[in-house]
This record gives structure tokens, C-alpha cells and sequence, in this order.
């Protein structure tokens, strides 16, 4: 089974709504987007090819119509849920294979969700749980401790023991007096994160959780992420999660981060980058990506290789001039040491050419344009180029930069028009500061 694809149609608000998942490919997921669009719809939804009475459960019977119907696509094979009047909810009337009930496993927010509603078997299995402890009877999770201890910064679970009564495992803190904190009477996070690692050991292949920060502090939201993609890697999952948090969002690759939004009830899935999302959730502005450089002139001329040779920009970025590349390069150095404006790699310094003899030369982080400077360029093809095309009866130029503003002074060329003569007159050596920017800039592979 290495694809799903899900589509609602008619539920409650969602006129539609697909959802593509590779399943080929272990990894994150993360829907986010304003309440109302749609997420816990589509747990709901994933939900229920695993747990078919997740609507009658879960929803009101308002949400549905004749119309309303979700179809599950696995590797070709379709199973249908189609409006059923008799229970006034959604009913499949086919069977469904066991591997694929077992397929997803999906958590909801409150008051339904597993996180907020205690394991009954848990005090049911408290005589067994003591006897083993009493006995030493039990093993010790390490993989699950180091998991606990790296989310909250404690070294409290290192006493954690696990109990296994009739084929299911249970989790325990022993005391130093011998009593213990059953995993039940831990807080609502711990008991989440244990749950949800019982999860990913589980068959499941693919883990739904709606909601993942609630129960969770800002900290813990901030660590999860490594951890998550750590199992996904290791146990062959993929998690897909819905996230209000920017502690937990900042912490997402490129290519995890989707926002998810609809028109006139017709809701789509796209790619997002953190920033794009932070501005249209809470309304913050920022950049995903930082281009520091020496001046407004250099500046202008980046923006326009970035106009040529990159059609699609993926990320929010800023282009900042600094001064000479000695100050460019310094602040580089700083951001790297203190990543004030971001980490180190979403930060490149785009410098003249002349400063290619500069000892910060070579730096991984740090690229030069393939001419001296605008100004130098431009006045040097003034001289050399027969079809030179901005004309100037005046020959005594006290500097290249002289030269250069004299053009715009006397409207004989535009910034712009300077800018695609040079790019015309370059663009082969372009090729490669216009490849480093693209990748940079352009959406995820």
C-alpha cells in the first residue's frame, strides 16, 4: 500500500476536498490553516476507514446530505461511504479488507480524542501492574524514556518501567519507596506523547493526530518535531498532524508544512513555508529566507537575476544591504553564532565581483555576482561595446559610479533597463549565481 487519496464531498461546510498521500515515503505532514477550513473534518474522515461509526460518534447529523459521500483510494482499490438515510450518517456497504482498517490510526481533538478520555484497561490492569513491579517483573523502555526525557528536559522517567498484561504494554514510574505513577495518572501530555509512541509501534502506517499541541507546553511543542521524523524514519510511518503552534511549525522542513484552506467550500491542500503561514494565521509578517548584500544597487540587480532565473519563488525572502563585503560578511558571521535573523542556512551573502580576491572568498554561505559591480560593468561596456545602447555626448567621467548615475540622472537609461542590458550581455556567466539562487529560493524538491 503505498498510496492513499481521500475525497469528501458534501460533509458538513466541505463541498470538497482531496487529500494525496505518498505512503511510500516515511515522514511529517503538518495541515494548518484558520479554524473552519476543513482539518478536523478530514480526521474525521481518515478516521473513519479504520473505525466506521466515527460520524455517527463524532458529528452532528446536520453534516450530511444525499450527496454526502467520502472515497478511500488505495493503490486502485475504492472504498466508498456513501450517505445512508437510514441512520442518517455516512455507511459503506462493502466490505473492508483488514489491512486497510489497519492502515490509519487517527487521533481527535477534545472531548473525543484518546489523549483526553484515560485508558480504562490501564486501572483495569493495576493488579497485574503491581505484582510485576513488586517483582521486578517488567522491562525498561529506554527508547520511550530517552523520548520523554528529550521532550520535557527530565530526567523523572528514568525509573519508567514497562508491564506487559495480555499481549499490551503499559508504562510506569517507579518510586525509590517502591510505589509508583501509573501512565494514566501522568499529565495529559505525557499520557498523549506515551499513547502516541504505543502508536507508531502499532501497524498502523500512516498516524493521524488533530490538534497535536494541546496538550503539550510550548517547550515540548518546540521538540517534538525531530523526534517525530526520527520514528517516522525508523519504524516506516508517516505522521500527519494539524498544529496551531509556531513553536512547532519553526521547527517543520520545507516540505512538511501545507496550509489548507477553502473557497465557497471547495478546500485545497497547497505547500506553505512558515512564514507564509505565520502572516495569514496570526498576522505576523517575516521572511523564510535572508540574501545579505553590499548595497540598494547590488540589491536591485539581485532582484532582477532573481526575476530571469528563478520563475518560481517558494519562500518569502528579504534582500538586505549591509555596506562593504567585510560588514556583510561580518554580520553573516554573527547570525551564524546567534541566528538572529534565521539558521545559518537560510542566510547566503551575494556579493560584486571584485570582492572575489577577499578572504571571506570561498565561504560556503557567501557568492559572487560574475561582474565587478553594476557600475563597473556598465561603464566598462560604455567603452568596449560598438551597440552600446544608452549614447552620451560627455566623456569625462570622474568614476564608474559617476558614469552610472549620470545615465539616470539624465534619463538616458532606467535602473532596470541597466540591469537587462547587463543580464543580456552575461547570461552565461549568470548561470551560476542564477542555479545558487533558484535553489535557494525555488519550492522543495
Amino acid at each position: 500500500m503505498n498510496r492513499l487519496q481521500v475525497s469528501l464531498e458534501s460533509i458538513q461546510h466541505v463541498t470538497s476536498l482531496t487529500l494525496d498521500l505518498d505512503l511510500s515515503t516515511p515522514g511529517l505532514v503538518c495541515l494548518v490553516g484558520r479554524n473552519g477550513a476543513g482539518k478536523t473534518t478530514l480526521v474525521r474522515a481518515l478516521r473513519n476507514l479504520a473505525s466506521a461509526d466515527t460520524f455517527v460518534r463524532t458529528a452532528t447529523p446536520y453534516a450530511f446530505s444525499p450527496n454526502s459521500r467520502i472515497t478511500y483510494a488505495v493503490d486502485g482499490v475504492e472504498i466508498v461511504f456513501a450517505y445512508d438515510d437510514k441512520i442518517r450518517s455516512l455507511n459503506c456497504r462493502g466490505s473492508i479488507p483488514p489491512e486497510l482498517r489497519d492502515l490509519i490510526a487517527a487521533e481527535l481533538p477534545m472531548p473525543h480524542g484518546t489523549r483526553f478520555n484515560y485508558f480504562k484497561s490501564a486501572s483495569e490492569a493495576d493488579r497485574d501492574i503491581r505484582r510485576a513491579v513488586a517483582l521486578g517483573n517488567h522491562a525498561h523502555p529506554e527508547e520511550l524514556v530517552s523520548f520523554l526525557a528529550a521532550i520535557y528536559g527530565s530526567t523523572r522517567y528514568s525509573s519508567m518501567v514497562e508491564v506487559n498484561v495480555k499481549g499490551k504494554s503499559y508504562y510506569a514510574v517507579v518510586r525509590a519507596d517502591g510505589t509508583y505513577i501509573r501512565e494514566d495518572y501522568l499529565s495529559s501530555g505525557e499520557y498523549f506523547l506515551i499513547n502516541l509512541y504505543r502508536t507508531i509501534k502499532g501497524p498502523a502506517r500512516l498516524i493521524v493526530i488533530d490538534e497535536i499541541d494541546i496538550s503539550l507546553d510550548t517547550a515540548a511543542q518546540a521538540n517534538l518535531a525531530a523526534w517525530l521524523r526520527t520514528f517516522c524514519a525508523q519504524y516506516g510511518r508517516k505522521i500527519l498532524f494539524t498544529t496551531h503552534s509556531l513553536a512547532l511549525m519553526r521547527q517543520l522542513w520545507s516540505k512538511e508544512l501545507f496550509y489548507i484552506e477553502g473557497s465557497s467550500g471547495h478546500i485545497s491542500i497547497s505547500p506553505t513555508s512558515y512564514s507564509f503561514a505565520k502572516a495569514r494565521l496570526f498576522g505576523f509578517l517575516g521572511w523564510d529566507k535572508y540574501i545579505l548584500t553590499e548595497d540598494q544597487v547590488l540589491l536591485g540587480f539581485i532582484q532582477a537575476v532573481i526575476e530571469k532565473y528563478c520563475p518560481q519563488t517558494f519562500f518569502r525572502y528579504k534582500i538586505i544591504p549591509i555596506g562593504g563585503g567585510a560588514q556583510v560578511t561580518t554580520l553573516m558571521g554573527h547570525n551564524e553564532h546567534e541566528q538572529f535573523l534565521s539558521s545559518p542556512k537560510e542566510v547566503i551573502a551575494i556579493l560584486d565581483g571584485d570582492q572575489k580576491n577577499e578572504k571571506f572568498f570561498g565561504h560556503p554561505g557567501v557568492h559572487m555576482v560574475p561582474i565587478e559591480s553594476v557600475e563597473k560593468a556598465i561603464y566598462a561596456y560604455s567603452q568596449a561595446d560598438d551597440d552600446f545602447p544608452f549614447v552620451t555626448g560627455r566623456k569625462n567621467f570622474t568614476s564608474a559610479k559617476d558614469f552610472h548615475n549620470y545615465l539616470q540622472q539624465k534619463k538616458l537609461a532606467t535602473q532596470k533597463q541597466i540591469f537587462e542590458y547587463l543580464i543580456s550581455k552575461n547570461e552565461e556567466t549568470l548561470q551560476t549565481i542564477g542555479g545558487v539562487l533558484r535553489n535557494f529560493l525555488a519550492p522543495p524538491a
